[in-house]
């Protein structure tokens, strides 16, 4: 190619904001000929961009896949905005990837300006992290997991369960969701005819299969729903539910996805449903939440909210 103008890089940065253009609209936003327009297009073409042109009453273009990766063109915010992330793969909470994400970044700054450094830079100290604890997940078992989404293959994968016992199981896998902390496999287990959610950092040597299996659509809410009441209350001895005296929005600030499935109940109340390894620590939790409520199921959760305000009563020498 022998251009390359500003105004092609600002057709590029067109035809990546949105799916598709008509050639008119194209002309019109660059102040271009149909046949300087076209010229573009083929300079884009030979960078290595696959932009195919669409039928129609005007005929247009849209920016399809090339045959290798691209240079993007990237506002000062989108640059930040991919540098910050790239540093925090690269430290993060997927294995296997900090290598590539640290290649990509330095890439990435050797483009960039002083300026947009600088703001890099400014943005990373603002940023603390809280905790630096997690439960790793292997890049390569992600990847086997989206291929096997992708091609609708069974899974063969070793798994531990929250009780430590080492299983083996046949999955197919649909979505995986993932908290601050963790990612999970929700997937259908044919053998028991059910849908499993899996912790992806405890599952070892996935094996894709031949053995196709037909898609099952999921709404959104739904699987959010079925999720949460995976993680927060199936894994637990004891469990409870509670009428909280608050609207769902409320009470999520306090009871995230990861600790609580909270639904609506009325305007001013929610339904809150949990697990816990320990009776008196649910208790405690769910007192000191600042939120009236009402325990509807859970016998040896209101035992210990008994015993624990008999003891407070003694203690504050109210009794």
């Amino acid at each position: 190619m022998t251009r390359t103008t500003g105004r092609t890089l600002e057709l590029l940065s067109l035809l990546q904001a949105r799916r598709e253009w008509s050639g008119t609209e194209l002309q019109q936003r660059l102040e271009v000929s149909a046949r300087t327009l076209r010229r573009d297009i083929d300079d884009l073409r030979e960078l290595g961009y696959g932009i195919e042109a669409t039928r129609g009453r005007h005929g247009g273009y849209r920016l399809g896949a090339g045959a290798a990766v691209p240079p993007l063109t990237l506002t000062v915010d989108e640059s930040v905005a991919i540098a910050v992330g790239l540093r925090a793969a690269a430290t993060g909470v997927v294995t296997g990837i900090e290598e590539a994400s640290a290649r990509a970044l330095a890439k990435l700054e050797q483009s960039l300006s002083s300026a947009t450094r600088r703001q890099i830079v400014e943005v990373e100290q603002a940023m603390v992290p809280l905790s630096t604890r997690h439960d790793d997940v292997d890049i390569a078992v992600v990847t086997t997991i989206a291929t096997a989404i992708a091609e609708q293959r069974r899974m063969q994968v070793d798994y531990t369960r929250h009780d430590g016992e080492e299983v083996r199981r046949i999955i197919e896998p649909h979505r995986v969701v993932h908290t601050a902390e963790r990612w999970y496999l929700v997937a259908w287990d044919p053998e028991r005819e059910a849908w499993r959610t899996l912790r992806v950092d405890r599952m070892r040597h996935p094996l894709v299969l031949r053995e196709g299996f037909p898609r099952k659509d999921i709404p959104d809410e739904a699987l959010r729903q079925f999720t949460t009441r995976s993680i927060t209350t199936a894994p637990y001895r004891y469990r409870a539910r509670f009428r909280m005296q608050a609207p769902a929005d409320v009470v999520a600030r306090h009871f995230d996805a990861t600790v609580a499935e909270v639904v609506p109940e009325t305007d001013g109340t929610s339904i809150l449903t949990a697990g816990s390894d320990s009776p008196a620590e649910f208790a405690l939790y769910i007192g000191m939440c600042g939120i009236d409520f009402e325990l509807l199921e859970g016998e040896e959760v209101r035992q210990a909210m008994v015993e624990l305000a008999k003891r407070f009563v003694r203690g504050a020498g109210a009794g």
